[in-house]
């Protein structure tokens, strides 16, 4: 977890109890020291007093029963029950957060062993925030297409912000919720937080940030130019009539002449929809992977697979030149 160092020092001894919570490697030791300290920067309470006088050696449930006691008594909010855009106060209480904190995102390269893929990695006040969650930013497409997710509103949203290393969010998990507050725009983590606090931005620099990186293509190939193309143009409504979604697009890991669609009926199939390149722009191939997904169904030329291994016919919208998918 990242030290955040800032605020008032209910806010930092807040931090502190909140990283001791969650951080196995955060013991008895650290969270006396921090007791110290909050008597060093002014705080009092008769229970903080004893804390910070108790020794590492004594049972952890004594230490957090102290623990509790001290916050009890300096009117500071035990962590996990501020509510978002708000923040521990100097005096007891909590105040509305300030917008303090700088956004800047980038997309990057995964690393090898993730895959041909990329990230949106998130820097707070300067710190890469996604590698100290859960470990991996997400997939450009899951933050900015269709819609721009990131995008604050009046009405919270929950955005999926980092995932597990291996590349699998699920498998490890960090998401933001979202909220515009006038001139400012809150962000409060949950899952695997990087930082023990919530961080808010100014309104306008925020907007400017992620309008900025989400209009940024620069970083893509043409196969990820394409699928872009085809996620954000592509009839959605069309395909949901047939009972399909889309699950993703990119080239063949087989055959990177080939661009692959894949698509899902509830979770009974996978249904695979493949052009060839054959040396056109990503522009052209988008027109013409979009083109035959407005066909019906029965008109593709498409591959399937079973989800579930009771299932041995094909799915009920397959057409003649329907084929099983080899792999």
């Amino acid at each position: 977890m990242t030290e955040t160092g800032n605020g008032s020092a209910e806010q930092r001894l807040y931090d502190t109890v909140a990283r001791w919570n969650v951080d196995p490697g955060y013991g008895p030791a650290d969270m006396i020291h921090a007791a110290c300290q909050a008597l060093v920067d002014g705080l009092d309470s008769p229970m903080l007093r004893e804390l910070a006088g108790a020794s590492a050696r004594d049972p952890s449930c004594d230490i957090s029963e102290l623990v509790t006691k001290s916050l009890k008594e300096l009117g500071i909010p035990a962590p996990g029950t501020v509510p978002p855009g708000f923040a521990p106060a100097t005096g007891g209480g909590v105040a509305r957060r300030p917008g303090v904190d700088s956004l800047r995102l980038e997309v990057a390269p995964t690393l090898e062993d993730v895959g041909d893929g990329f990230q949106v990695q998130v820097y707070v006040n300067g710190t890469e925030m996604t590698s100290a969650a859960a470990g991996l930013g997400m997939d450009p497409y899951e933050i900015f297409v269709p819609t721009n997710h990131l995008v604050a509103t009046a009405e919270p949203r929950t955005v999926p912000i980092a995932r597990c290393s291996c590349g699998v969010y699920g498998c490890g998990s960090t998401d933001v919720t979202i909220t515009r507050d006038g001139e400012l725009v809150h962000w409060d983590w949950s899952g695997e937080a990087p930082m023990a606090r919530g961080v808010s931005f100014p309104a306008v620099e925020y907007d400017v940030e992620v309008a900025r990186v989400a209009a940024d293509h620069s970083w893509e190939t043409a196969d990820r130019t394409a699928g872009r193309l085809v996620l954000t143009e592509l009839d959605r409504e069309r395909l949901r009539a047939h009972g399909l979604e889309t699950s993703w697009v990119a080239n063949d890991y087989c055959d990177d002449d080939v661009f692959r669609v894949a698509l899902q009926i509830d979770r009974d199939y996978q249904v695979f929809v493949d052009t060839r390149w054959r040396g056109r722009g990503p522009e052209e191939m988008a027109r013409e992977v979009c083109a035959t997904l407005a066909l019906p169904p029965s008109e593709w030329h498409a591959t399937w697979r079973a989800i579930k291994p009771a299932l041995t016919k094909p799915p009920k919208i397959a057409g003649r030149s329907w084929r099983p998918a080899q792999f």
